[in-house]
């Protein structure tokens, strides 16, 4: 009973979170991404990036609860980059969109025409787990609203349970909590690949990978732009990476950038405490 509380507690929070970052949105950045649009259609496309940009910065951030037009700004983003031929950043924002508009038709097909124009052209592993749970089909926002909601009718029904002892309701929790499960694991999993996420987007034209963190040690084989990698480890200025196809070498990292940020730090973090 005491976690039901607590979860009911929490929603009513994350109620007010989501209240509180709809009202940043305000008439001066409506007037700031019109104008972003109006040099996108002119073909500044790098004066359209920096209106884009300055809205996502003036605005707060949420790890959960986050609205579709963040990833519509990324969206927007990432075709500047795209029609200025850079694919590296393309991809880079079209993968941060899909974290908040993950159905939307136009960005996956987007995503995969970048992928095909990519030279190394690497597939990427499903997680068939994350497909069965839907991780890949709901924005972030999306489950962690329906678990807040199955989370309140449960305790809903179990308050109403103690009062009235229907047969109906012993069966309403059955279904709540079979939901409550099957949600639970979702935003789980969405959560875990949210932290830590460790994929990285290659930026630069072409880069060599090494065998060590230093220009001198020998030389495996090379990445291009757009490539997808996956980040392990940083050291001295070297970005450890691993590619779909398991090979493995360090890379300068001004050449890469991680796709989530946050995900990025965190790990960093992580690191630090473990060489403390």
């Amino acid at each position: 009973m005491r976690f039901c509380i607590t979860v009911s507690l929490l929603f009513l929070l994350s109620v007010n979170t989501v209240c509180a970052l709809d009202g940043d949105v305000d008439g001066g950045s409506e007037n700031i991404f019109f104008k972003a649009n109006q040099f996108y259609f002119n073909g500044e496309f790098e004066k359209a990036v920096q209106l884009y940009e300055s809205i996502l910065k003036n605005h707060q951030s949420n790890l959960i609860f986050q609205s579709e037009s963040r990833g519509e700004l990324f969206y927007n983003i990432g075709n500047c980059y795209f029609r200025s031929g850079q694919k590296g950043n393309a991809l880079l924002n079209y993968e941060r969109a899909r974290r908040f508009i993950p159905r939307d038709a136009d960005l996956k097909y987007n995503i995969e025409y970048v992928h095909d124009l990519t030279e190394d052209n690497l597939s990427q592993p499903e997680n068939i787990i994350s497909e069965i749970f839907g991780v890949n089909f709901f924005s972030q926002t999306e489950l962690a609203t329906v678990f807040c909601l199955v989370n309140l009718m449960l305790f809903l029904f179990l308050t109403i349970r103690i009062f009235f002892r229907a047969e109906w309701i012993f069966y309403v929790i059955i279904i709540f909590s079979i939901c409550w499960i099957v949600s639970g694991i979702s935003f789980g999993i969405m959560l875990k690949q949210t932290i830590f996420d460790d994929r990285v987007v290659i930026l630069a034209k072409e880069v060599d990978v090494l065998a060590g963190p230093d220009k001198e040690d020998t030389l495996l084989f090379k990445v291009h732009e757009g490539t997808l990698a996956y980040q392990e480890r940083n050291e001295s200025g070297f970005s450890l990476i691993r590619l779909p196809d398991s090979k493995r070498g360090w890379l300068v990292s001004s050449a890469i950038e991680a796709i989530y940020m946050a995900g990025a730090i965190q790990k960093q973090e992580l690191e630090g405490a473990k060489l403390e």
